[in-house]
């Protein structure tokens, strides 16, 4: 008995499956043996009765994509958002499986007994859902900004810009939250899971490496170094240096950064030293701006790769300390040494006759600082006066060509010392020796 039983309920099954099954392998199978579906069916509400099966594919479809256009998915990202269509993404219906077994149905059903209603299902492929949501929702993916720093040379001072936090988007999460929608053969809104990118470089750090290091001025007033031409000069130089900043490693050139000092580059005439003696030149007056950024330069601590030393020492700074430039002659040079970059701000205050230089960038550590000193230590023998004669002078007359300058040695310093005030180290900056200078008098041979 258990065993005719057995034998039955195997029977129904087979003649339940050869039911509901159309008997095509295929849409092109069916097409090819033309097979038409039957009376009172739609397929996601469009009626495809009668319809042969690729007609019906193809107007299903064409209803697929309709619907598309009008499904949206919103995913939200912090305080943005975005909504993508349908017809954006990947999404594939069932069409081919319904249509076949729509195939399945009995041809001739009565209108009265109502429409026989198919549905289709949606799905998509996780990677290339994966991949259309990497393109559609870049837009909720940003990289971090870092924070920047530019010297305002119109007003002193700097100028920041914010950094800002990125954002990544776990994508894989996405896609199998919109893949869930998709299943659901719906719409809607999710949540973007992201996590925060921290910007390397932060508002913060960039004004630790613009803080002022050092600051060094010279006096101009007077008149021997307050004349208009020179005074002239010193504004023009100091304009021209104001605001350059230097990368790590870089270095600074000052007769390259003031170029040639001439007429046609707007320079004047002013007092300047050539030869052991003053004579009107181009430019005169500008190893006042170089001899002030020099002391800053020390008081920073970057080094210095090229400076020389006037024929004498100079009034408006001490002895040792000075830095001498001219145009295809000596040079003043230096290397930034911080890993951050260092801006030179220079500035003549014509009310006040002086000149400042103020180096930025990142100070010495732990509250360090650096100050400066100099000293004559050995005065050079006193030098002779020669004379040359000078056939266009009257008898008995004379001129002095040169005055005999007595030269001398001088040592420079840096003294460092902590936050405290304690001195730390003394370390020997120069040793300069000004040679002494003859003196030259013209007289007449008559």
């Amino acid at each position: 008995m258990k065993k005719l039983f057995a034998i039955f309920s195997v029977l129904l099954c087979c003649l339940c499956c050869a039911a509901c099954s159309s008997g095509y392998s295929s849409i092109e199978e069916a097409e090819a043996d033309g097979a038409r579906l039957g009376e009172c069916i739609t397929i996601d509400g469009v009626n495809v009765s009668g319809m042969s099966p690729a007609g019906a594919f193809e107007t299903v479809e064409a209803a697929h994509t309709e619907a598309l256009r009008s499904l949206y998915y919103t995913i939200s990202a912090g305080e943005d958002s975005l909504d993508i269509s349908g017809s954006l993404l990947p999404i594939a219906f069932n069409t081919r499986e319904v249509i076949l077994e729509a195939l399945s149905l009995k041809k001739h059903w009565p209108a009265a007994n109502g429409a026989r209603e198919l549905r289709t299902s949606m799905a998509a492929d996780g990677g290339e859902l994966k991949a259309a949501l990497e393109k559609r929702s870049a837009s909720l993916q940003c990289a971090p900004k870092n924070a920047g720093a530019s010297y305002d040379k119109a007003n002193g001072g700097f100028r920041y810009t914010e950094h800002h936090e990125g954002r990544s988007i776990d994508f894989d999460d996405l896609a199998s939250q919109i893949s869930d929608l998709i299943a659901g053969n719906s719409g809607g809104s999710v949540i973007a899971r992201s996590s925060p990118l921290t910007p390397e470089y932060t508002i913060d750090m960039a004004k630790a490496d613009t803080q002022l290091i050092s600051e060094f001025s010279t006096s101009f007033a007077g008149r021997t170094y307050g004349k208009a031409n020179r005074v002239f000069n010193i504004c023009k130089a100091a304009d021209m240096i104001d605001g350059v900043t230097l990368a790590p490693g870089e270095e600074f050139d000052m007769n390259a950064s003031l170029g040639d000092r001439n007429k046609n580059n707007g320079w004047r005439t002013a007092a300047a030293i050539k030869e052991g003696a003053y004579v009107q030149e181009y430019g005169g007056g500008v190893c006042q701006v170089s001899t002030t950024l020099y002391n800053a330069v020390l008081m920073a601590d970057l080094e210095v790769t090229e400076r020389k030393h006037h024929s004498w020492p100079l009034g408006y700074v001490d002895i040792g300390r000075d830095a001498t430039i001219s145009t295809g002659g000596p040079n003043f040079k230096f290397r930034n040494t911080q890993e951050v970059p260092v801006t030179i701000a220079a500035a003549a205050d014509t009310g006040a006759k002086t000149v400042t230089v103020r180096i930025y960038g990142r100070p010495l550590p732990d509250g360090q600082y650096i100050e400066l000193t100099s000293k004559k230590i050995k005065a050079l023998s006193n030098p002779a006066t020669d004379t040359e004669f000078d056939y266009s002078l009257a008898p008995g007359q004379s001129k002095i060509i040169r005055k005999p300058r007595r030269g001398s040695v001088a040592e420079s310093y840096k003294l460092y010392y902590d936050a405290n005030g304690g001195l730390i180290k003394k370390e020997l900056v120069s040793t300069d020796t000004y040679r002494s200078i003859s003196g030259i008098v013209s007289v007449s041979p008559y």
